[in-house]
């Protein structure tokens, strides 16, 4: 099994372990139920005072554009994403800010 396909593998089943249900709200388009592990309470280097999350889930999940801005709804908190980053086996890191 290649590299990709082991963190590809490994991060299914941690979301599947870990994750809870996310509703992902793109600035165009229909809103996406999905899974992702969300860690709260984190401090954001060079960030103003807030309340920020980060946000792990499967790219392919996503929809078509989506990016900067779009909302993320998770329980009754709404975030909104102001930085990605994804990695070569289709994760996708969010840094969320509260609403």
């Amino acid at each position: 099994m290649a590299w990709d396909n082991s963190i590809g593998a490994l991060n299914s089943a941690c979301l599947a372990a870990f994750g809870r249900k996310i509703t992902y709200r793109p600035a165009a388009g229909a809103p996406v139920e999905l899974r992702g592990i969300l860690q709260t309470g984190v401090q954001l280097e060079g960030r103003a005072p807030g309340v920020y999350a980060v946000l792990f889930l499967q790219a392919a999940g996503l929809p078509a554009g989506a990016g900067l801005g779009d909302a993320v709804e998770i329980g009754s908190d709404t975030y909104k994403v102001f930085e990605m980053e994804s990695d070569a086996a289709g994760g996708v890191k969010f840094a969320l800010r509260k609403e």
